[in-house]
């Protein structure tokens, strides 16, 4: 289909975008202004021409998908997306979260890209606790979102910021008490994974890696002489880590959330493809139990685990302890300790498409021949108004303690609300230590 330019004018400047006469799309806008890679983010300068018609998919910014009707007043709901990528890799420009979908119901989408490795996630001198760039960047992105969403027809109270994988994390992170300032309405955390230790514990595997200081004058001139050299290092670095995440937010305290409704999901088979070599071998069992502990699981509960889990996926054990130790056990946490509304899903394989990491986007974003699947309609509705169409979970020292979840096929062939059904999890891993 033909496209034509098209602009919108708004206060951050005039925004030329394409569109194709139902869909209007602004590509790679700057939202903040990043002084240095090792800086907070600084407002982005306003009264600007922007050219958003080409997509810049490793720059730090933001692309916007409305439909071609929308203008100031209509009020449509908007949808923020974080993108995942274990705070190493990923896009503002994903494929896989598929605009055009959302724009034919009348929903606004704005993805956000982010900071990734050390400039987004690597906390250095001077930085206040629990503070982290790329959250940062996102924070910036909202406020960008309230100041110039109308434009494009959007309702600056009805924002609803989802993220899947590390997107999961930020999106939680931006929920906490001393992040969250108001700017959405609702939250959808779509397969969290947040690392088991902090940086305190990994600050020197950081410096060794780098070869100096953590500090903004040391890191900041090392990233514009040559940021092959700080890649290489963060690759180093990684490699050290190859059973958690080796950056990301922490702790998670569910407790210190804001009471903000938040929707929490995994996939049933999340890292799956991961254990499948272990898996095909005898071997499977003794290879989990040897590695239990390194996952988390904690002192004299390992057994038991292992035993459930090869009772869940006999041909998956090694599979099963990924996917629980790396995400499930934190869709349970925050389920169980979250202050405010919260519904949790567990999304299960269908007949051509597999549970596993990821798996979720081209349902839920209608991409792919997925548009109205039961997974796209539920997020649909839930970005309009908050109905998310189960019940509460209502588990830990809620009243109730239902602890009900929904459990739905990803094509949306079939779903049912099941009880606990990562009951199994609580108390097999050790609780997060709080490094002061």
């Amino acid at each position: 289909m033909a496209t034509r330019e098209t602009q919108v004018t708004c206060p951050a400047g005039a925004i030329v975008g394409t569109s194709d006469g139902a869909v209007r799309e602004f590509h790679s806008i700057p939202y903040a202004r990043l002084n240095a890679a090792f800086d907070p983010p600084a407002p982005a300068p306003t009264g600007m021409l922007i050219d958003a018609t080409t997509p810049l998919p490793h720059a730090t910014r933001l692309s916007i998908t409305a439909p071609e009707g929308a203008r100031r007043n209509d009020d449509l709901p908007v949808l923020v997306w974080i993108h995942g990528g274990r705070f190493e890799e990923g896009t503002h420009a994903d494929d896989r979260a598929n605009g055009p979908a959302f724009a034919r119901d009348g929903i606004i989408l704005v993805q956000v890209g982010y900071r990734l490795k050390f400039p987004g996630m690597l906390p250095v001198g001077g930085d206040a606790p629990g503070q982290y760039r790329a959250v940062q960047d996102c924070a910036a992105a909202l406020s960008w979102v309230q100041r110039n969403i109308e434009a494009f027809g959007g309702d600056p109270t009805n924002v609803t910021v989802a993220g899947q994988s590390a997107g999961a994390d930020i999106a939680v992170w931006l929920c906490r008490r001393d992040h969250y300032k108001g700017e959405f309405r609702r939250a959808v955390a779509a397969s969290p994974v947040f690392p088991r230790r902090g940086m305190d514990s990994r600050r020197w595997a950081a410096r060794g890696a780098l070869g100096r200081a953590l500090l903004r004058e040391e890191l900041n001139p090392l990233h514009d002489r040559s940021p092959q050299r700080l890649d290489r290092a963060y690759r180093r670095f990684r490699t050290q880590y190859c059973t958690d995440i080796a950056l990301g937010p922490f702790p998670l305290e569910p407790a210190k959330l804001a009471r903000v409704p938040l929707v929490v999901t995994s996939t049933r088979d999340e890292f799956f493809p991961n254990g499948a070599f272990a898996d095909r071998t005898a071997l499977a069992t003794p290879v989990a139990r040897a590695f239990g502990r390194h996952m988390g699981l904690a002192k004299g509960r390992d057994g038991e685990y292992l035993d459930v889990a090869s009772r869940i996926d006999p041909g998956h054990v090694v599979g099963r302890l990924l996917s629980d130790a790396m995400c499930r056990r934190w869709v349970d946490d925050i389920a169980e300790g979250a202050p405010g509304p919260v519904w949790q899903a567990e999304l299960v394989a269908s007949a051509d498409l597999p549970a596993h990491h990821a798996a979720d986007l081209a349902p839920a974003f209608g991409a792919d021949g997925a548009y109205g699947t039961g997974l796209n309609r539920w997020l649909t509705q839930f970005v309009r108004g908050g109905d998310v169409g189960w019940e509460p979970y209502s588990g830990g020292t809620r009243a109730g303690t239902g602890r009900t979840a929904l459990r739905v096929a990803l094509d949306g062939s079939g779903a049912q609300e099941v009880k606990d059904p990562l009951g199994y999890l609580r108390g097999a891993f050790s609780p997060v230590a709080h490094e002061l």
